[in-house]
């Protein structure tokens, strides 16, 4: 018994907190680049969170419409955004990085 506590608080003490993508502050970092400010220090993660999403067909091939769609998708889940969402990915939705 002493054992498997002792290999749960471990666990615990070792796991890493995963965090979830920020749709928000993606469109405010990718808005900052639309108008020309580029990446700023704290964007680069949420930046690469956007490029991070790539699709690929059925070939094992990468489907820049299946990762325009998905890119998105995940931008619109801001809804606050108005239509930013929209123009960031009319421009970065089918490149590959940034």
């Amino acid at each position: 018994m002493k054992k498997y506590l002792a290999i749960t608080v471990l666990m615990l003490l070792l796991a890493t907190p995963v965090q979830a993508k920020e749709s928000c502050s993606t469109v405010l970092c990718m808005a900052g680049m639309l108008q020309g400010v580029g990446v700023v220090s704290a964007c680069t993660g949420f930046v690469q969170d956007y490029f991070d999403i790539i699709m690929f067909n059925g070939h094992g091939g990468i489907s820049l419409n299946k990762t325009f769609k998905a890119r998105g998708k995940f931008l619109g889940k801001c809804t606050s955004a108005g239509n930013w969402p929209k123009m960031i990915n009319s421009q970065y939705g089918r490149q590959l990085g940034f």
